[in-house]
């Protein structure tokens, strides 16, 4: 049953949502039920700290950041991602710069493609079609795209093992929507988001293997720029992973004409345990320290 929805709402705020993230914790929602968290157990403790919803909490005012100190003392620590643009008042040191995402604003012109990449976009819709689709089993098809992509960069065990749960929660949202690219032969590229506050969010862009040799990943992001183009919306496709090869920032960029930046709220609940637990570690370049490898 799909979920109903305000569009000016963000999903990733949801009991719902948050429920389909399982591979990072267990939900806890505020006493309001605006705002959750997902609690993760501290090993070789009896603790417990929380991190945001993935891939960012929305903020709507310094309201909710205060709730997210009063509303869950009994975590150690919680790291939470706020909303592209979202510059928040933390605490002394408690936000920090997290990252610039890529953002693709129809209001501004298009950064101009290299002459392969539009031989390599040219080839690609010689034969292949992009298409918005709405059948929940085509839809379902990138769980299997996914686990293929786990496979080759080693996701598995981390905030990116996602299981089919999380892709049928976004299938159910009233505001998730999937792409797909094909030919004859078959898949190419899915890719799934959410639409809302004027803004599409890509989640997820998957190649099949069969997609890989023949660069459905150009159509793909091509038919993302001419859909948000008809539907009045801005196109937001994340940031570079901590170990992203060049070769991928250079794909994002050449689809993107502008960024906007992303904050990691660091809030320490418990200053004393947070000390004993962070005893030998680097707390200047991982939050929570104590979970640096």
């Amino acid at each position: 049953m799909r979920q109903p929805y305000n569009a000016t709402v963000c999903p990733f705020n949801t009991e719902f949502y948050a429920r389909g993230l399982e591979n990072i914790g267990q939900v806890e929602m505020d006493p309001a039920f605006r705002i959750p968290v997902l609690r993760r157990s501290i090993d070789g403790t009896a603790l417990s700290d929380g991190v945001g919803p993935w891939p960012y909490l929305w903020i709507e005012s310094e309201a909710d950041i205060t709730k997210l100190y009063e509303s869950f003392r009994h975590l150690v620590t919680l790291s939470v991602v706020t909303q592209p643009g979202y510059v928040p008042k933390a605490k002394g040191g408690d936000a920090k710069l997290l990252k610039q995402h890529y953002v693709y604003d129809p209001s501004l012109p298009r950064r101009p493609l290299s002459r392969r990449a539009r031989e390599r976009l040219l080839r690609c819709e010689a034969h292949a079609a992009f298409e918005v689709i709405s059948d929940k089993k085509q839809q379902m098809e990138i769980v299997g795209l996914y686990e293929g992509l786990k496979h080759r960069r080693a996701l598995t065990g981390g905030l990116f093992d996602h299981s089919a749960r999380h892709f049928e929660t976004i299938s159910e949202l009233n505001n998730g929507i999937f792409f797909r690219v094909t030919d004859k032969y078959g898949v190419g590229a899915i890719a799934c988001g959410v639409a809302f506050a004027g803004i599409l969010q890509v989640l997820h862009t998957v190649i099949s293997e069969h997609g890989l040799r023949w660069n459905a990943s150009y159509l793909l992001m091509h038919g993302l720029q001419n859909y948000v183009h008809t539907h009045g919306l801005r196109l937001l496709t994340g940031g570079m992973p901590d170990a992203g090869a060049d070769g991928l920032r250079t794909f994002k960029e050449r689809w993107a004409n502008d960024f906007t930046p992303v904050y990691l709220l660091r809030i320490v609940n418990d200053q004393r345990r947070y000390a004993e637990l962070c005893s030998g570690k680097n707390g200047d370049t991982y939050f929570p320290a104590y979970r640096q490898k």
